[in-house]
């Protein structure tokens, strides 16, 4: 149901699964490093869209970070634009911030890429004092490491990689519809969203903020982690809206490696 993860010089979309991957890296970090369940407020650095760059930017708007994203390809920064992963584009470091302050001061996520070579721009945020929450970096050259330091230094921390499974015994469940169906998934948004537990604060506000952050390619997959129990009372449910006819347009969920289609 979703492509798996591109190459560094990819430029194909994201997949729904790898974002979610790295928010919930991201909640983690956040509990692990700022004793919180939100990054509002927070600033992450990307190094570049290359390595998931781009799932881990959407994946920090849906944790209500803001993020700025390094990149040096003028065809990758036309194709986030184009496809909606980013919300600003820009080429000086001064609108950059000025563009960033203003959602912080708000505590609003939000996602800015910023066109120039990674090395001058990591220099001058140093020189302005312009301070990170947290930065992934995956390129180690030699002429960044003083600029990095000294961002550490100052308190920024770097992010750990991705968590690739979930703890406990979780499996992914996806669902999806065609063309026309986004009143069916905010039917399974809201069941599944019944289903897993209230508290769970990580993955009912991934069920209520990723619609709204996702590009619209991506808006009808939803992907989440559920264990056996809470996969079969979510299936059980869509069963029975589908047994009822009140299913909004036909839908697809996809639970230990079976697909599962429910008709209107």
């Amino acid at each position: 149901m979703h492509n798996a993860p591109g190459t560094s010089d990819s430029l194909s979309m994201p997949s729904v699964v790898r974002v979610r991957v790295h928010y919930a890296s991201l909640c983690a970090a956040a509990a692990s490093q700022f004793e919180t369940g939100s990054l509002a407020r927070r600033l992450l650095l990307i190094d570049a869209l290359a390595h998931e760059g781009d799932a881990l930017l959407l994946a920090a708007s849906i944790a209500g970070a803001a993020s700025l994203t390094l990149e040096r390809r003028t065809e990758a920064v036309r194709h986030c634009v184009r496809n909606g992963i980013v919300d600003f584009a820009v080429t000086t470091l001064d609108e950059a911030l000025r563009i960033l302050k203003n959602e912080i001061r708000k505590q609003q996520p939000i996602a800015v890429l910023l066109e120039r070579e990674p090395a001058s721009v990591l220099a001058e945020m140093v020189e302005r004092g312009a301070q990170p929450d947290m930065v992934r970096w995956a390129h180690a050259d030699a002429e960044w490491k003083a600029s990095l330091d000294t961002l550490f230094a100052r308190g920024a921390q770097p992010l750990p990689p991705p968590r690739e499974t979930s703890p406990g015994p979780a499996q992914e469940i996806c669902w999806r519809a065609g063309e026309g169906g986004s009143a069916a998934l905010r039917q399974l948004d809201l069941l599944a969203g019944q289903i897993l537990p209230q508290e769970d604060a990580e993955r009912q506000n991934w069920i209520t903020r990723a619609p709204r952050y996702l590009p619209r390619a991506l808006r009808l997959e939803r992907s989440v982690a559920m264990t056996e129990r809470e996969c079969a009372a979510f299936l059980a449910a869509v069963e029975e809206r589908a047994q009822q006819g009140t299913l909004a347009a036909r839908v697809e969920i996809a639970a230990a490696g079976e697909m599962h289609p429910f008709r209107m």
